[in-house]
C-alpha cells in the first residue's frame, strides 16, 4: 500500500485495507527516518513497499517509536527492526512487554477482558534501546512530543508532531465509522483510558492522524474536542 503524505516529512502508511491499521514515517533534515508503530505481523512488507514508493531504503529508518505494546502495533516490530536495523523506543511502562513479547493484561472488571486474557497471543520479543516519559520532546522529525495517555496500556502514548501541527492519537481515539474510544475489551483500564483521552483536547494541533482510521487533515482538534465533550465514559 502506498504511503500517504500528510505534510512535508510526514507520511501515513496503511498496513491493512480500509485504513484500519496505520503506521507513520517522519523524516529528519539529515535524511534519516523514524517509523511510528509497526502494525500486525507481516506489516513490515507494507512498510518496506511504502519506503520504496517514496524513494527511500530500509536502512534510512534509524528509529522505531511505539505508541504501545499491542499486537496490532508491535506484531510487525521484530521483522521491521530486522529489516532496517533501527533502534526501538517506547514509554518506560510498556518496554517490559515489548522485551518479553507479552502484552499487558486486559481490564479484569470486564467479562470479555477476562476471557481474552486467557487466549491472547504474544508477539516476537524485541530489544528496546531507549525509553521515554510524558512530556519529552523526542529529537525526531523536527520534534515529537510525548503525551502519556495510559489506560489502553500502562505506557500508552499519543504523539504530537509539533512542526506539522499533527497529533498521532495511538489508540486513545479511533476514526472507524466516526470518532470513538478504543474498544473497552482491549484496554488495561477502561476508565483510565477514557479519562486520559481528555488530554488530547488541551493540545494545540490542526491535523489528526489515527492509528485506526483515516486522518483528518483540517479542523482535527475541533473534531476531537467535540467527540470528547459528547461521549459518555
Amino acid at each position: 500500500m502506498a504511503a500517504v503524505q500528510l505534510a512535508p516529512g510526514l507520511w501515513r502508511i496503511p498496513t491493512t485495507p480500509f485504513d484500519l491499521v496505520n503506521s507513520f514515517l517522519l523524516a529528519d533534515d539529515d535524511g534519516s527516518l523514524t517509523l511510528v508503530d509497526a502494525g500486525l505481523k507481516g506489516a513490515d512488507k507494507k512498510v518496506l513497499a511504502a519506503l520504496a514508493g517514496i524513494g527511500r531504503a530500509p536502512q534510512d529508518v534509524q528509529r522505531i517509536v511505539l505508541t504501545h505494546a499491542h499486537r496490532d502495533h508491535a506484531g510487525g516490530l521484530a521483522a521491521a527492526q530486522a529489516a532496517t536495523g533501527a533502534a526501538v523506543s517506547s514509554h518506560d511502562r510498556d518496554a517490559t512487554y515489548l522485551r518479553t513479547g507479552k502484552p499487558p493484561q486486559l481490564d479484569q472488571s470486564r467479562t470479555r477482558g477476562r476471557l481474552l486474557n486467557r487466549t491472547r497471543g504474544s508477539f516476537a520479543k524485541t530489544e528496546v534501546a531507549s525509553t521515554f516519559q510524558d512530556g519529552e520532546l523526542l529529537p525526531v522529525g523536527g520534534g515529537l512530543r510525548v503525551v502519556h495517555t495510559p489506560g489502553h496500556t500502562p505506557g500508552h502514548v499519543s504523539l504530537l508532531h509539533e512542526p506539522s501541527s499533527t497529533l498521532i492519537t495511538g489508540d486513545s481515539v479511533f476514526n472507524v465509522r466516526g470518532l470513538r474510544y478504543a474498544p473497552a475489551s482491549f484496554c488495561t483500564d477502561v476508565r483510565l483510558s477514557r479519562e486520559t483521552a481528555d488530554r488530547l483536547a488541551d493540545l494545540d494541533y490542526d491535523r489528526v492522524a489515527f492509528t485506526h482510521g483515516a486522518h483528518i487533515d483540517r479542523g482535527g482538534r475541533e473534531a476531537v474536542r467535540a467527540f470528547l465533550r459528547g461521549r459518555p465514559r
